[in-house]
């Protein structure tokens, strides 16, 4: 064996584990806000209700919960919020909470399937009142809270003082689907 071809056989040896051994970086954590539902939320995965009637367009977010080895977590509890397209949530504490466009659901949750999944069919966010467009999350595991975040339309994360660098991270990078539908995909590492 030549001493190149052992230098190699060596590297895969010492680099496999190395490489088996390299974790994802958590998703960062944000604020939940003042909106979240005070009413139980139910499990939905299509916040629309009225697809003529809503305003604002629709969009497909479809979501993937893993471990920081890139494992898949089945049965976490996946909750999304967010204002409709005038940019109002439908919550007690919201001015002009009349307004709420109730041709949208405003919130919904889902399982996590075996791959880790869930999708929901919620609309474009919107900017409204100095935030940038956003949609809520939070995840849970039984009575556990593992995570609650936002996320940002890709280069459209807002300049708040108080957003932090974190925002880089919990971009969506949305496209139209072969339907001509707006789609999206987020991977959450907890």
């Amino acid at each position: 064996m030549e001493r190149r071809d052992f230098l190699a056989l060596c590297s895969v040896f010492v680099a496999s584990p190395v490489l088996a051994n390299t974790k994802l970086q958590r998703t960062p954590s944000q604020a939940e806000g003042p909106f979240y539902p005070v009413t139980t939320i139910p499990v939905r995965s299509d916040l629309i209700i009225e697809s003529d009637e809503v305003e604002g367009e629709s969009m497909n977010l479809v979501g993937r919960v893993v471990d920081t080895q890139g494992n898949p977590i089945s049965d976490v509890r996946v909750e999304i919020w967010q204002c409709d397209g005038r940019g109002v949530y439908d919550h007690p504490r919201q001015p002009n909470v009349e307004r709420f466009d109730k041709n949208f659901a405003g919130f919904g949750a889902l399982q996590s399937d075996e791959r880790g999944q869930v999708q929901f069919r919620t609309l474009f966010p919107v900017p409204y009142t100095g935030r940038p467009p956003h949609i809520h999350v939070k995840l849970w595991q039984n009575q556990r809270e593992l995570l609650t975040t936002q996320l940002y339309l890709k280069g459209k994360t807002g300049n708040e003082w108080w957003g932090g660098s974190e925002r880089d991270l919990l971009q969506m990078d949305v496209n139209k689907d072969g339907k001509g539908e707006w789609t999206t995909q987020f991977q959450f590492v907890v």
